[in-house]
């Protein structure tokens, strides 16, 4: 969102309906109601068993594109909780986005499941402490219908981003619909920078069927605690090993790598054909 609504082009129709977006979303701003906003981030926290630290690491590394090996399933959590919370608090026709690509296009995006797909996934990663600031605004009775206008950038490519790796419903469908070996899972992972290792920590959590090696559970672990500290930085982390550390930074799982050992049978199906589809992305 724009800080000054004179920073559109007010001679297009899309710029005139973004600066008024952009003027509503300003007053509701102000009207935020603080204590709402820290309720809605202690159930988030709960979900990570009021783990405040762990929270915050999720919620920056989503601002930040980040996907981290170990805690997938958190990241995932917290993605899933926040989509309801925007279902909830700013379902269809409450919200608007604007086409700058396709302005002929501008009545379809009220808040249409077509342009949600490009917009919600980049606000609730990059931009979630202002979602959740508009949710709570408290405006008097006869101005509550400006919170049925708020404007949400949308971004194409960041949605995607967000989506791919937080949801891993996603994948989960990209792999069902490309039995070719699973060619474009692995151009999209590319296109992210996202390499074998990666994709391997996303489906060995979709396909676990009993515990993880001992290995990974304890650097997970200490890499909680560390999180837990409310340390700042990451890696590498001095007092390990360097061997660990790589594995703190890359995953446990490379391409010449055995497949895991606590995922079902489907699964070490899709791991080798994963394999192979990104050696040959390789070669």
């Amino acid at each position: 969102m724009s800080a000054n609504n004179n920073d559109y082009d007010l001679s297009s129709y899309a710029g005139r309906c973004a600066s008024f977006g952009s003027a509503t979303n300003l007053f509701l701003l102000k009207h935020q109601d603080e204590g709402l906003i820290e309720r809605m981030i202690e159930e988030q926290v709960k979900l990570l068993g009021g783990n405040k630290e762990l929270y915050n690491w999720i919620d920056n590394n989503m601002k930040n594109g980040v996907f981290d090996h170990f805690f997938i399933r958190e990241h995932c959590a917290i993605y899933s909780w926040r989509e309801t919370f925007v279902s909830k608090h700013f379902p269809d026709n409450s919200w608007f986005t604007v086409d700058f690509d396709d302005e002929d296009e501008f009545e379809a995006e009220e808040g249409s499941q077509q342009f949600a797909r490009a917009t919600i996934p980049f606000q609730i990663t990059r931009h979630f402490d202002r979602v959740m600031a508009l949710a709570s605004a408290n405006v008097p009775s006869e101005l509550t219908w400006l919170k049925q206008q708020v404007y949400f950038e949308k971004n194409d490519l960041l949605s995607d981003e967000a989506e791919w790796k937080y949801k891993w419903e996603v994948a989960m469908n990209m792999k069902k619909t490309n039995g070719d070996g699973l060619q474009g899972l692995v151009w999209e992972s590319s296109s992210l920078e996202m390499e074998f290792g990666d994709v391997a920590h996303m489906f060995a959590e979709m396909y676990q069927t009993g515990p993880k090696k001992l290995e990974e559970m304890a650097l997970k672990a200490v890499l909680l605690r560390h999180i837990s500290s409310g340390s700042t930085s990451f890696l590498p982390l001095d007092y390990l090993p360097k061997g660990i550390n790589n594995k703190a930074a890359t995953g446990m799982y490379n391409i010449e790598g055995a497949a895991p050992n606590n995922i079902s049978d489907e699964g070490n199906e899709v791991f080798e054909r994963m394999r192979e589809a990104f050696s040959k992305q390789s070669s």
